[in-house]
C-alpha cells in the first residue's frame, strides 16, 4: 500500500473517529476438520453495506475474504482460502457480520483480525486462531529385556500443538524417561517414548496431554514379577497376550462410542423436533381472526366469504379504489398490527406457487416492484416451481424442508421483532425474518400466483381452534367471527363448485389439522 494512502487513512483515523469494530474478544478455538466462525461488529451499531469489509491473516495485505462495493471479491483471497470462507451479511444492515473458515488444519492456526472501511474513516480488531488436534490412544508394546529390567515402548500419532508425554507410577508420579517427536507432511505430531519397568514397579501408565485441550490420554499396564525371570518360549507368549488385549480393548472402545454416538444423534434430533413444536404452540396462543379486504384485491382475484381469494383467468370489471392492487396480483387483509403477538394459519394446499406474509401498509399499490424483500416493505416465504420454497433477506433465500406444507402457521411479534412461518403438517419451523418494526402498520398479505397447467386452486385463511388456551390479541382490528371447525373446507367447496371444479384431496386441511 502506497505511504502516502497510509498516511491519509491514519490522518482520517486520528480526526474523525466514530465507531469501532468489535471482534471475537478471546482466541477462538476450533479441531482440525471443523469450522471456525469469525464474528465482527460495528460499535455503535449502523449500516454496513457501502462500506469496505476485509478478515486478514497476520498483516492487512494476506486477505482471507473480502467484501466490497456490495459484493465478494473473490478474486482478491488468498490461495490458500479460495474456495474455504462464507461471508453471512444478514445482519451487514446493523453493522454485524461473520465469516465461516471451513475445514481447518494446523496451517490456519495464528492472528487473524477485520477491518471495515467507510468514505472518511476504517478501524479494525484481531485475534487469534487456536487449532488443536487430540492424537490416537497411546498404544504399549514390549520391546524385550534390557539391563534387568523390560522395555516398553509407548506409541501415538496425530497430536496438534506439541503434546505433553509423561511414564507414570502406581501412585500417580511421573517417571523419567526418554521421548521422541515428529511432524508429518500436515503438521500433526507423532510421538514416541520408552521407559525400563523394573521388577516390583507394579502398575505403569503412559499418559499424553496437550495444554490447548486441556485433556489426557493414557495406556496403563500392569506386569507380574514373574515375567521378570524369562525363559525361551515365555516372552513370545507374553507378547501374544498383549497384542490380545490391546485389540480387545480397542474393540470394546470402538463399540461404545459408536453407541454413544449414535445415542446422542437420536437424543439431540428428538429434542430439536420437540422445542421447535413447543415453539409452535406457543405461537397459536395468539391466534387472531383474519379477514381479506376485497377492496384491495388484484382484479384477476377472486375474494368470497373474506377467507377465500382464487387467481381468474380474466380480470374483473371491479371499481378502481385507491387502496386496490394494480399491477402485483395480490390482496392484504382488513386488520392491522402495530403492536403485539399474532397468528393465523393458511391453506395453501398443492398449489405450486404462492407468497405469504404481511407487508406495509404504505407499500406501491399501483406499480409492481421487483423481490418482496424487507426493503421493499414485505417479509413473506413463497413457493415457486422451479426453484422451490425461499425467502428473502434482502436477497432471495433457498429453504430446503423435509414434509411440504399443504398449511401455513404465520406468527408475528412485532416487538419481539420477527415474523415466523411454521409448517404445520409437522409442527416445524420454516424460517424466521428478524426486523425492526417499530412505527409500521403491518397487513397480512397473499399472492396466490397463476399456475396455467392445472386447474386453480383457492388459497383459504383457517380458523385456529385453542378453546380454553385462546388469548385476546392486542391492538387488532377485529372483523365477524366466522372461527367454524370445517370453514376452511366449506369455503372451498363452495367457491370450487360455483367455479365448476372439483375439490382436491387436500382441500379440507383447514379442519383435518387442527
Amino acid at each position: 500500500m502506497p505511504l502516502l494512502f497510509i498516511l491519509a487513512l491514519s490522518f482520517l483515523k486520528l480526526v474523525s473517529g466514530q465507531w469501532q469494530v468489535i471482534g471475537p474478544g478471546k482466541p477462538v478455538q476450533v479441531l482440525v476438520g471443523e469450522d471456525a466462525t469469525f464474528s465482527c461488529a460495528l460499535s455503535p451499531e449502523m449500516n454496513a453495506e457501502a462500506m469496505e469489509v476485509r478478515f486478514f491473516r497476520s498483516q492487512f495485505s494476506a486477505v482471507v475474504h473480502m467484501y466490497s462495493e456490495g459484493d465478494d471479491q473473490i478474486h482478491m483471497q488468498m490461495p490458500a482460502y479460495q474456495g474455504r470462507t462464507e461471508f453471512v451479511k444478514d445482519f451487514i444492515t446493523q453493522g454485524r457480520v461473520f465469516l465461516k473458515l471451513k475445514n481447518i488444519t494446523t496451517s490456519d492456526a495464528g492472528v487473524y483480525g477485520c477491518w471495515f472501511r467507510s468514505q472518511t474513516y476504517y478501524h479494525d480488531d484481531i485475534w487469534e486462531l487456536q487449532v488443536s488436534a487430540l492424537g490416537s490412544t497411546p498404544l504399549i508394546s514390549i520391546m524385550g529385556y534390557v539391563d534387568g529390567g523390560i522395555q516398553l515402548l509407548c506409541k501415538s500419532s496425530g497430536w496438534f500443538p506439541q503434546p505433553t508425554v509423561k511414564w507414570k507410577g502406581p501412585q500417580g508420579h511421573d517417571l523419567p524417561s526418554d521421548s521422541k517427536m515428529n511432524a508429518d507432511s500436515h503438521g500433526m505430531i507423532d510421538v514416541e517414548t520408552s521407559f525400563i519397568i523394573k521388577e516390583g514397579t507394579g502398575n505403569i501408565s503412559c499418559s499424553i496431554q496437550t495444554s490447548a485441550l486441556s485433556r489426557e490420554v493414557q495406556s496403563s499396564l500392569q506386569i507380574g514379577e514373574t515375567f521378570f525371570h524369562p525363559s525361551p518360549w515365555r516372552l513370545g507368549f507374553i507378547f501374544l497376550i498383549l497384542i490380545c488385549v490391546i485389540l480387545s480393548v480397542g474393540v470394546i472402545r470402538m463399540e461404545i462410542f459408536y453407541s454413544k454416538s449414535q445415542g446422542n444423534l437420536w437424543t439431540e434430533l428428538d429434542w430439536r423436533r420437540k422445542q421447535r413444536q413447543a415453539e409452535w404452540r406457543e405461537a397459536r396462543k395468539h391466534a387472531v381472526e383474519v379477514t381479506l379486504d376485497p377492496d384491495t384485491a388484484h382484479p384477476r382475484l377472486h375474494i368470497s366469504d373474506m377467507k377465500t381469494v382464487t387467481h381468474l383467468d380474466d380480470p374483473q370489471a371491479i371499481p378502481a379504489f385507491e387502496k386496490r392492487f394494480v399491477k402485483r396480483e395480490c390482496v392484504v387483509a382488513h386488520q392491522c398490527f402495530t403492536s403485539g403477538k399474532h397468528y393465523w394459519e393458511v391453506n395453501v394446499g398443492h398449489k405450486k406457487r404462492w407468497q405469504l406474509g404481511v407487508c406495509r401498509d404504505d407499500v406501491n399499490r399501483k406499480g409492481k416492484e421487483g423481490i418482496l424483500s424487507p426493503q421493499e416493505g414485505y417479509w413473506i416465504v413463497g413457493l415457486s416451481k422451479a426453484d422451490g420454497y425461499f425467502t428473502f433477506n434482502p436477497r432471495r433465500i433457498c429453504i430446503s424442508l423435509n414434509t411440504s406444507p399443504t398449511r401455513v402457521g404465520i406468527f408475528l411479534d412485532y416487538e419481539g421483532e420477527n415474523i415466523s412461518f411454521f409448517n404445520v403438517n409437522d409442527q416445524s419451523l420454516i424460517y424466521t425474518l428478524n426486523y425492526k418494526f417499530e412505527g409500521l402498520l403491518l397487513r397480512p398479505f397473499i399472492e396466490p400466483w397463476s399456475y396455467q397447467e392445472e386447474n386453480e386452486m383457492p388459497i383459504v385463511i383457517c380458523p385456529v381452534n385453542l378453546g380454553p388456551e385462546r388469548k385476546t390479541p392486542s391492538q387488532v382490528l377485529t372483523t365477524p367471527d366466522l372461527d367454524n371447525s370445517d370453514s376452511c373446507s366449506q369455503l372451498n367447496k363452495s367457491f370450487l363448485s360455483q367455479r365448476g371444479l372439483t375439490t382436491a384431496p387436500d382441500s379440507s386441511a383447514c379442519s383435518s389439522q387442527q
